[in-house]
């Protein structure tokens, strides 16, 4: 009997419907940067853009969460990227990098309240 595979990630995610962008990034970014979260975890996120970034490109990915003042301000890379169906939005996935406990409760939160439809 052969067990089943392990799952590709070391953290599990959500799938949720939230505006962010892009502040920074190693490569320039067309417009504003907007981007649609399409799921997101303690590691990581999968992103919806207007175009398509490298792989292993760092950026900086800024969250608007309904509960804080300013926006959810997070370092991370790029570790995959798909291109858009027809005119559709790229897909990025983005590994979270050097998160602090701080900023690890406040993803956290986010991720009950969206499961809460708060």
């Amino acid at each position: 009997m052969t067990e089943p595979a392990p799952h590709f990630r070391a953290l599990a995610r959500r799938p949720v419907s939230l505006p962010a962008r892009i502040a920074q990034a190693a490569q320039p970014i067309n417009g504003s940067g907007a981007a649609r979260l399409v799921d997101l975890g303690l590691g990581g996120a999968c992103l919806e853009l207007g175009q398509l970034l490298k792989d292993g490109t760092p950026l900086r990915l800024l969250i608007d969460v309904p509960h804080l003042w300013d926006p959810l301000e997070l370092d991370a890379r790029v570790t995959w990227a798909r291109p858009g169906v027809g005119r559709g939005p790229a897909r990025v996935g983005v590994r979270f990098e050097g998160a602090s406990g701080r900023t690890l409760r406040l993803l956290a939160e986010l991720l009950e309240a969206e499961a809460y439809g708060a």
